[in-house]
């Protein structure tokens, strides 16, 4: 007898031929809007990033057109994604993207629109260190 039950809440399709590994993943509440409701970061290695942010749906209906919320190409291959507290003098949470020869830090932000789906969401690039 099991304590537990696992059962799908939501899923999503990514391009075709992508590939990920663990540390493309990340939850967080990227853009700091304070609800508590983290978002889904996605990085892959041909380069894109997307966050979603994901509504519960019937079993079999897929993922939502509105759950994406931002969709970058950044051209180089995305090795780990990770949220925290990286730019100092603020308490905000940044996005951290570890490429194969770089470190970027990025802020999200999101602007409400005048209809319910119409948030546009963008990032800007805090800084980046090159690696050696």
């Amino acid at each position: 007898m099991s304590l537990f039950k696992a059962r799908d809440w939501w899923s999503t399709l990514l391009g075709e031929k992508e590939e990920f590994d663990q540390g493309c993943l990340c939850l967080a509440d990227v853009d700091n809007s304070g609800s508590g409701q983290d978002k889904i970061i996605v990085g892959s290695f041909m380069g894109y990033l997307r966050i979603f942010n994901p509504h519960p749906v019937k079993t079999g209906d897929g993922a939502q057109a509105e759950d994406l919320l931002l969709e970058v190409h950044l051209r180089d291959p995305i090795l780990q994604v990770e949220v925290g507290k990286f730019v100092s003098g603020t308490e905000l949470l940044h996005l951290a993207v570890l490429h194969s020869r770089k470190l970027c830090v990025y802020f999200v932000s999101g602007t409400l629109g005048n209809v319910e789906h119409g948030n546009q969401y963008q990032i800007r690039l805090m800084y980046e260190h090159h690696l050696q």
